[in-house]
């Protein structure tokens, strides 16, 4: 009778969900009139799984790239993979236009920080950090 009961049980914690998926949000914000050009926010942590949004908030081109240095060959590979650019690029299309977005979902990363910055405004200092947990 004890093995019928566990059976069930069983069956319920293998269909129960291991985490939620969390969608983060960060907003590529200019001031043009003040020169200035941010993430929003500017450091974002993360699980694998989870989906980070960069949304342009303006009609200015934007390209998000992550730093190389930052990850070894197995973590190149992931997020080139998860960006799926051509040639294993680590960074995303271009974002054109007001409301363009793009959406990554955090790969398999070792647990630490990545840096990511804005290609075309790197004059600008554009850059954020993206934290793996």
């Amino acid at each position: 009778m004890a093995r019928l009961l566990l059976l069930p049980g069983l069956l319920l914690l293998a269909a129960a969900p291991l985490a939620a998926q969390q969608t983060h949000v960060v907003r590529l914000s200019p001031s043009v009139a003040r020169n200035v050009f941010r993430f929003s926010p500017g450091k974002v942590t993360v699980k694998p799984g989870d989906v980070v949004e960069f949304r342009a908030e303006a009609g200015t081109p934007y390209v998000v790239a992550f730093e190389p240095a930052d990850l070894d060959p197995r973590g190149q590979g992931l997020l080139a993979a998860a960006l799926a650019r051509p040639r294993g690029e680590l960074r995303t299309p271009v974002l054109a236009d007001s409301g363009s977005r793009f959406r990554l979902t955090v790969p398999a990363l070792r647990r630490g920080s990545y840096r990511f910055f804005c290609l075309t405004h790197l004059a600008y200092r554009m850059a954020g950090t993206l934290v793996v947990e």
